[in-house]
């Protein structure tokens, strides 16, 4: 028993030896360690914060002004106990006829910030992707969404604040 236990031993050793060395002259040979993942990336405190993303402080910079529109694209109850200032409301059930609509007379041109609940939420990217497919060319998405907004207590407004 002994005898056949240290033959497997030397059967595996054996083999594994072979396999390493066939992998270190193939062509397409897999690398024997894991490369070490990139570092996150820094934090970014500029207008933009990445290829088509930008930050609070940008949104805050652009609230009613010329050719800028900011869309909220969470649900009409969450719109309406508070938004960011000036944004109209596309909520996702709503997107492909009556916030379609809405947007009809907005110029192609438009620049559009979209945003939605918080950096979880894909409402404000999938809203984004359908704009751009319907042909508006400067879409962002503010990732942080309401939460960061909220939590960094920057202006909000209400349905109640605009209807009267």
């Amino acid at each position: 028993m002994k005898k056949s236990f240290l033959e497997a031993i030397g059967i595996i050793c054996f083999s594994v030896f072979l396999a390493l060395i066939v992998n270190c002259f193939r062509s397409d040979g897999l690398p024997l360690v894991r490369p070490s993942s990139p570092p996150l990336p820094p934090v970014v405190v500029a207008e933009e914060a990445g290829e088509g993303l930008v930050t609070a402080e940008y949104v805050l910079s652009q609230i009613n002004q010329p050719g800028f529109l900011i869309v909220d694209a969470r649900s009409s109850d969450d719109f309406r106990q508070g938004h960011i200032p000036g944004a109209i409301n596309i909520p996702p059930d709503a997107l492909y006829d009556a916030g379609l609509l809405a947007l009809e007379s907005i110029s192609r041109e438009t620049r559009i910030i979209t945003y939605c609940e918080g950096i979880e939420c894909l409402n404000a990217e999938d809203l984004s992707f359908t704009l751009q497919e319907t042909g508006y060319e400067n879409v962002r998405v503010f990732p942080g969404g309401w939460e960061e907004w909220s939590n960094k207590k920057l202006p909000v407004a209400r349905a109640e604040d605009e209807s009267g």
